[in-house]
């Protein structure tokens, strides 16, 4: 059964989830700032760019062990990420 296709606002608490999650582990938050540029200094300001909350996803969308940690974590499956991530970026799946 395909899964129900979430709204906007659902899928922006799904990347702000998956934030928290990596946020509550020092070293995954540090690999996401080291590879996403960010520093403590510039990422309040990055938060507030339409880029954030989708390039969370992607970020753990690129990882599949860090999915299936943070989705169950989240208590989510992975493809309720997944279609999060597909919410907020839709025409990189067009």
């Amino acid at each position: 059964m395909p899964l129900r296709k979430i709204t906007p606002e659902e899928a922006q608490t799904v990347a702000l989830n998956a934030f928290t999650a990596l946020s509550a582990h020092g070293g995954r938050l540090a690999r996401f700032m080291n590879i996403s540029g960010l520093t403590p200094e510039t990422i309040r300001g990055a938060a507030t760019e339409p880029g954030f909350l989708p390039g969370i996803l992607d970020y753990v969308a690129s990882d599949e062990a860090l999915l299936l940690e943070l989705a169950k974590e989240m208590n989510v499956k992975p493809e309720h990420i997944m279609e999060a991530r597909r919410t907020l970026s839709p025409s990189e799946f067009e």
